[in-house]
Order: C-alpha cells, then sequence, then structure tokens
C-alpha cells in the first residue's frame, strides 16, 4: 500500500466509520477542560508564589 492510498483510506474510515459527538458537547467539554486548566495554573501560581516568599522571608532570617 503507498502513501497516498493510506491517506485516501484514512479519511474514508474518517468520514464514514467514526461516530463523532454533536458540536454542542464539543463546545462544553472544551470550555469545561479550560477553565480547569486556567484554576490549575492559577492553583500553581498561588502555592509557587506561597513556597518563595516563605523561602524569602526564611533567609533573610540569616
Amino acid at each position: 500500500m503507498n502513501f497516498i492510498q493510506y491517506i485516501k483510506d484514512s479519511f474514508e474510515e474518517l468520514n464514514n466509520h467514526m461516530t463523532w459527538i454533536s458540536r454542542e458537547n464539543a463546545q462544553k467539554t472544551t470550555v469545561t477542560v479550560a477553565i480547569f486548566t486556567i484554576l490549575f495554573a492559577l492553583g500553581v501560581a498561588g502555592v509557587d508564589y506561597v513556597f518563595q516568599e516563605g523561602l524569602d522571608n526564611f533567609f533573610k532570617l540569616f
């Protein structure tokens, strides 16, 4: 099987033999993932800030 035939077969498989979720469901899932990603990033930034301040204060003692 050559490369061109492989690409054609792949597209045929994706178009005719796959079950896709609805556009609305995909949008809701994308928004949910984006929100949790932002919340996780803010949480990591908060922990980083607390540790940095704590270490800065600890090293000021010496």
